[in-house]
């Protein structure tokens, strides 16, 4: 075991060389770039699209439940490297510090290095770490390009020991004599990539479309980015060759570009259309002078100094029918231990609620609905009823049971769900599906099939998150 760990050190050390360059500065105007989802082309009906998302958020939910579960650690840990830790300050392995899963939802095409080299990277708003697979590869994941080769490039240089963001990477460090930068970065579900730390030239180019609702002409961005090359990866990564954190810590690329505003709009996974994100200074914001197809709404952005990543949100209560439910507010209170709290994801498809909150919901949509449990529903299916025999026969597949509306309470904003944000409608199985599941623990999470057709926008200056319905 330990030959192999040494191996795999002179395997990394191999690629490096010993420059460094700082990361990028931030940048004046807009990005619009287009984001497919992971199963787009597959030609799968919505309830397959949907259970496979559901399989996925169980896989997610999991993660971020390990991730609310872990301390936050700031051991630095690389098999050989020489400030290896001694064994009594090395974290236990439940004291991990981990991000959620690979196993994410929607990918951003982009191109790193001189000359570029065209990657796919999973848009993760619930971690930070900047990576991709590089060749040569100890250990990689099937991915669906080639692997990002750094010999190839004449802007490829791996950053020093003592850079900034060497540092801010929980378990990162040195291998001497190169004085290069090396890290470990784990993810909950057990995806973990190992490698060097550089910087390296990133190309988002620029969607045409104007679904996004951004006003004036975007541009095309390339920058300089410190990110993890890895050539030793293990886990999940669902059709992309590594992932771009989207989340608040100074790896993510939200931090690099001292990004003020992000938006996106994200699309049915069955409609065929690509979904887009909208980074930059938002100036004008993504709603223009009008509300698209209905009002703005706007709530505060909390923060946990225990899970900083996260972009959290205060609810404060559930609606379903019209009537308010009997959940406390401290049902969904962010704790000063970094526990409880609900997070905004674009990497989850359902929403995920406390084992107590999630029961309380169920009872009142069937008490509302009248119709009795499917016999026979696995986990992947989340909580589902059996339909009237005269909807299973019904000849148009648009045939729907009516269902009691759905709101979301936030501090200072009313969600208020169209049906097929929270419902799937599976007539082949003669079932009526409610796209929430259990969190595991008590913790929220707002998935991304409730931000469907919807812009959602995250200021960082403002600290707060708007939303509003759109034919995105």
């Amino acid at each position: 075991m330990q030959q192999r760990l040494v191996a795999l050190v002179l395997f990394v050390a191999a690629s490096a060389a010993c420059a460094s360059r700082p990361a990028a500065s931030a940048f004046v105007g807009d990005v619009r770039v287009a984001l497919k989802h992971v199963d787009a082309g597959k030609q799968l009906s919505r309830p397959e699209l949907i259970r496979r998302a559901m399989r996925r958020s169980k896989a997610r939910a999991a993660a971020l439940s390990a991730v609310r579960r872990s301390r936050r650690g700031s051991a630095r840990f690389f098999p050989g490297a020489s400030d290896q830790p001694p064994p009594h300050q090395q974290q236990a392995p439940g004291a991990t510090a981990v991000r959620p899963s690979g196993d994410l939802e929607y990918v951003v095409d982009l191109a790193i290095g001189t000359p570029p080299q065209r990657v796919s990277a999973l848009l993760d708003t619930g971690s930070d770490l900047i990576w991709t697979q590089c060749a040569p590869c100890g250990s990689c994941m099937t991915q669906p390009d080639p692997l990002f080769a750094p010999a190839a490039s004449a802007s490829y240089e791996p950053a020093r020991c003592a850079a900034p963001l060497c540092s801010d990477i929980p378990h990162h460090g040195c291998l001497r004599p190169a004085d290069t930068c090396t890290y470990r970065y784990n993810y909950g579900d057990g995806t973990t990539t190992l490698g060097v730390y550089a910087t390296e030239r990133f190309t988002f180019a620029s969607s045409s479309s104007a679904a996004s609702g951004g006003g004036g002409d975007a541009l095309s961005l390339s920058v300089p980015l410190g990110f993890g090359c890895g050539s030793v990866n293990v886990g999940s990564l669902n059709n992309g060759s590594g992932i771009v954190g989207f989340g608040r810590n100074p790896l993510s690329l939200v931090s690099q570009l001292s990004i003020r505003r992000f938006s996106y709009c994200l699309t049915p996974y069955a409609s065929g259309r690509r979904s887009t994100l909208l980074f930059g200074s938002l100036a004008g914001g993504v709603y223009g002078d009008a509300a698209g197809d209905g009002p703005v709404q706007t709530t505060p952005l909390l923060q946990s100094p225990q899970n900083p990543t996260f972009y959290y949100v205060r609810l404060t209560g559930i609606s379903v029918g019209g009537r308010r439910l009997r959940i406390p507010e401290s049902a969904f209170a962010l704790q000063p231990d970094g526990s409880g709290g609900v997070i905004v994801d674009s990497g989850t498809a359902l929403t995920l609620l406390p084992a107590a909150v999630l029961a309380e919901v169920v009872r009142a949509f069937r008490a509302q609905l009248r119709l009795p449990f499917a016999n026979g529903s696995s986990a992947d299916d989340g909580v589902c009823f059996a339909v009237p025999a005269a909807w299973r026969r019904a000849a148009s597949a648009s045939a729907q049971v009516a269902v009691p509306r759905m709101v979301l309470h936030f501090q200072g904003a009313d969600l208020d769900l169209p049906r097929r944000n929270y419902v799937l409608d599976d007539h082949r199985r003669g079932r009526l599906c409610l796209l929430l599941a259990d969190s595991g623990d008590d913790g929220s999470t707002i998935g991304n099939l409730v931000q469907q057709d919807m812009r959602v926008l995250y200021d960082l200056e403002a600290e707060t998150l708007s939303f509003a319905p759109a034919q995105c």
